[in-house]
């Protein structure tokens, strides 16, 4: 199969045969004849071969214009007119390739929507170029009228521009594979998708209706629907269906190709139209994986930058099991050596094996909590809680601060990724510590307390300090990112808690504040049993 794809050894072989025959299948009128068309999708094949493999494909595309000119037209001028105006041609789109690529950095995947705006925007003025190469050789050579080139040069220069807008968005997107970023959509999505797009051009082409370029526009709307659903790739195959449905129903309806020119100008307004809604559609996709891609980077500088806030209460809680567990360690061989009792020895062994879980318990919870990836599933607040307590306590103890927690027994599990749920958890204590530590005037009796509500299908969590409150002047911008209260802050921390409960349906907010503390509630959905 390497062989017939791009770069291939046959596959110049395989393109002047695809070429002929979408040439022939195309073209609709009688031979000899000029190369002007309603569309022309043979434009469309060698545009996407320039812009996908510049290097040899020039000379292909001349290759194909003349075998496209001699078998499919029947030879409709002198081969030297033939040559220099196919020449011409690829010279003009050719030079329209080189601004793209070189000048103005497109990519072929059209994976950005710079992309396909720069494409909507060179392919008419290089057609302009293309269109006026065509005709002027066949003028000079008296084959055509002078007075005719405006008329010819227009309806060669729509021609073309309908088929590149069409036919080149869709094969350099399958010829690069490039993703569509966007939700899957189901199959039964998809069936609409494709009855819309034949409902419109039956509505448009039906006995009934007089003249069809009265409501030519109604073929706008399913290509509106495709791009806002399906993004640019979807769109290149809404609107290359329609186009096929335009030719073939004008074909139907007679005396309507003398309104040419007016079916063209849709035409060319409806590819473009769909081409610029669906990489629109497309960009914000990729913006939004990206900026779930820097968020989730984001995050885990801020999981990190906690951590190292916390690394001196760490060491102590691990440093006192691990010493114990020596201590005991160290009782059992004296004993043993001494000949002790069998009991005094496992009770000894036990301690020491409890301490040593205890260490472990705060290796595993640092391990959780500097996880990067995780899914949402059923989480027990009660257990999420106590595993942060550990981070949180030896703190506490140091500064005279008392914790509080008051949780429901009957709380239903939270429906949440337990690593995100720690991290939000974190934060917020973590702030109410530092409002009670850095605060001047420091009095006996601080408190932080946890408390939560179950309120129909969600859990309100609040925590809650004794502290001197949050400024006035800080309140509006206190959740924006990259603000921050504290001397040393990030700002991530509050801006990436209220996203991850956001992204979880509930939200977050300051719900009390005042020279009596601050309260900080946020929301999770709980777990539904069908």
């Amino acid at each position: 199969m390497q062989r017939f794809a791009i770069g291939g050894r046959l596959f110049p072989l395989v393109f002047l045969s695809v070429y002929v025959l979408v040439d022939w299948a195309t073209f609709i009128h009688d031979p000899p004849a000029i190369n002007i068309t309603p569309w022309n999708p043979p434009a469309g094949l060698y545009l996407a071969l320039l812009l996908a493999r510049p290097r040899g494909a020039a000379a292909l595309t001349f290759a194909a214009l003349m075998l496209g000119d001699l078998l499919v037209r029947g030879s409709p001028a002198p081969l030297p007119v033939l040559a220099i105006s196919n020449l011409l041609v690829v010279l003009s789109y050719g030079a329209g390739v080189w601004l793209l690529a070189l000048r103005l950095r497109f990519s072929p995947t059209l994976g950005r929507m710079y992309d396909a705006v720069w494409l909507v925007i060179m392919v008419p003025v290089a057609a302009v170029a293309a269109a006026l190469g065509f005709a002027l050789p066949y003028m000079v050579a008296g084959l055509l009228p002078w007075p005719d080139l405006p008329a010819i040069a227009a309806q060669y220069w729509v021609g073309d521009v309908i088929a590149i807008l069409t036919v080149t968005p869709f094969l350099l997107l399958h010829l690069h594979r490039t993703p569509g970023n966007g939700p899957r959509r189901s199959r039964i999505e998809t069936a609409l998708h494709a009855l819309s797009v034949a409902a419109a051009l039956a509505v448009t082409f039906n006995p009934l209706v007089p003249d069809p370029s009265k409501i030519l526009y109604v073929l706008f709307l399913p290509i509106i629907w495709v791009a806002m659903r399906r993004g640019l790739a979807g769109t290149t195959t809404a609107v290359l269906a329609i186009q096929i449905g335009v030719i073939i129903g004008l074909s139907n309806t007679p005396g309507h190709w003398q309104d040419l020119t007016y079916y063209q100008t849709v035409m060319v307004a409806l590819a473009g139209t769909g081409l610029l809604v669906g990489a629109v559609v497309s960009e914000r996709w990729r913006l939004e994986i990206s900026l779930g891609q820097r968020q989730a980077e984001l995050s885990r500088v801020a999981r990190l930058s906690l951590i190292g806030e916390m690394a001196s209460n760490l060491a102590h809680e691990l440093n006192q099991p691990l010493f114990t567990t020596v201590g005991y360690t160290r009782a059992c061989r004296q004993l043993l050596v001494r000949g002790g009792e069998h009991a005094a020895v496992l009770d000894l062994m036990d301690r020491a094996t409890a301490e040593a879980e205890r260490a472990a318990e705060v290796l595993r919870s640092i391990r959780g909590f500097l996880r990067q990836d995780g899914q949402p599933a059923k989480v027990d607040l009660r257990a999420a809680l106590d595993g942060i307590l550990v981070f949180i306590r030896p703190d506490a103890r140091r500064h005279g601060i008392a914790l509080a927690v008051d949780l429901p027994a009957d709380l239903p599990p939270l429906w949440i990724d337990a690593v995100q749920l720690d991290q939000v958890l974190l934060n917020l204590l973590r702030n109410s510590m530092d409002a009670l530590t850095n605060r001047e005037g420091r009095e006996s009796g601080d408190r932080i307390a946890v408390t939560a509500t179950l309120r129909e299908r969600m859990v309100e969590v609040s925590v809650a300090d004794t502290g001197p409150g949050v400024p006035d002047d800080k309140v509006g911008p206190l959740f924006d990112l990259f603000f921050t209260t504290k001397p040393s802050g990030m700002g991530l921390g509050l801006p990436i808690c209220r996203s991850i409960v956001e992204a979880h349906g509930g939200r977050l907010w300051l719900a009390a504040n005042g020279p009596g503390g601050a309260c900080f509630s946020f929301t999770l959905p709980v777990v539904h049993h069908a």
